[in-house]
């Protein structure tokens, strides 16, 4: 193991920084044949890397056009530190390096919408909560039920280049104030939220009872028979939307 790590750690410094930095006795055979096989296994990770950038941004490639996405993902691989990322998490980053190079800030936003997609997507298992139980409870219990925001959930407000691209896939994310993405079970699904959906769901980053979530949203609110109306409704949605997890 010890061999592999340090082979390994080897090999990508001699891959990122040139062969300077491949130690002679790693491999057997003379200098040029090892020099051969390198350039060879450095095509290939460079060719890996770059297919990662554009299966993780897809419809940004789509947005700018392909030439100029793989000039950009050429440029990115060149920053320091992007390389040492493993391939699923290579593209950190992509949205600000796309700011930078003079691109739209829509064009950036299309870029941190389809990462925090695939943030989700990685994100840890947890239980969704089914609005079955809760309608289960009588008014007393379901004050004093947890809830917490599931570890995949993300909502978050997007550039209108956003909700103009995904809306053409997600019906009425066109005109909504804010865009979730979750991934209750095995799929990632992207919905439209209100602010107040987002408020509720940044209140339960912790576990909150439903009737301590009704007092603390309910305050910025004139009407409490409204308020607690609205503030239901909007957990419902969320719930609907598998951005609630089961305690």
């Amino acid at each position: 193991m010890h061999w592999l790590d340090s082979g390994q750690s080897a090999m990508m410094a001699a891959l990122d920084h040139g062969p300077a930095h491949l130690p002679a006795e790693l491999f057997a055979g003379s200098p040029d044949r090892v020099l051969a096989g390198m350039k060879v296994h450095a095509n290939t990770i460079s060719h890996a890397r770059l297919v990662a950038l554009e299966e993780t941004f897809p419809r940004t490639r789509e947005h700018i056009g392909h030439d100029r996405f793989n000039e950009h993902s050429r440029l990115f691989l060149l920053q320091p530190g992007v390389t040492a990322q493993p391939l699923t998490q290579i593209g950190a980053g992509f949205e600000q390096f796309l700011i930078d190079q003079g691109e739209a800030a829509g064009t950036a936003d299309l870029a941190r919408f389809e990462w925090r997609w695939l943030t989700a997507y990685h994100a840890a298992e947890a239980e969704p909560l089914a609005l079955d139980v809760l309608t289960s409870f009588a008014p007393d219990e379901l004050l004093e039920h947890t809830i917490v925001r599931h570890p995949a959930a993300i909502v978050s407000r997007f550039d209108p280049l956003v909700h103009q691209v995904i809306g053409a896939e997600v019906a009425g994310l066109d005109a909504a104030e804010a865009i979730i993405i979750a991934r209750p079970q095995a799929q990632v699904l992207v919905s439209p939220a209100s602010a107040l959906m987002a408020q509720l769901l940044a209140a339960a980053k912790n576990p909150v009872t439903i009737g301590n979530l009704l007092m603390q949203t309910g305050e910025s609110m004139d009407n409490n028979e409204a308020a607690v109306a609205a503030i239901m409704q909007a957990l419902v949605a969320l719930i609907n939307a598998g951005a609630i997890a089961r305690l």
